[in-house]
């Protein structure tokens, strides 16, 4: 997002009108969705940011199948930071590797 002029103070939702940039495309339809290993969906999957549903669980499995997660405002940003990392750090195909050891 590019700001015509740079903020004083935070911001929130109703601070901000959103205007859309120049794009190449003529319609909708031309967006490429599909992600690079054929994984994810095509469909724009985001989930609702409530404290009951916007997890970490569900950040994992909805980055694994190409979907965004908004966390909700009300989490602290320590918390929220760790979540991003655990996702991040998540391996992007298998959900519960199995590993096995030599005896």
């Amino acid at each position: 997002m590019r700001f015509i002029n740079e903020p004083i103070f935070d911001l929130t939702y109703d601070d901000v009108f959103m205007a859309p940039s120049h794009s190449e495309l003529t319609s909708r339809m031309e967006v490429d969705l599909s992600s690079h290993d054929g994984s994810g969906t095509t469909i724009p999957l985001v989930v609702a940011n409530m404290t009951a549903i916007a997890g970490r669980r569900m950040a994992e499995t909805m980055a694994r199948r190409g979907g965004l997660v908004v966390i909700p405002q009300d989490i602290p940003i320590p918390v929220v930071a760790e979540v991003i990392a655990s996702v991040k750090s998540r391996h992007t195909f298998f959900e519960t590797p199995i590993t096995l050891t030599l005896k």
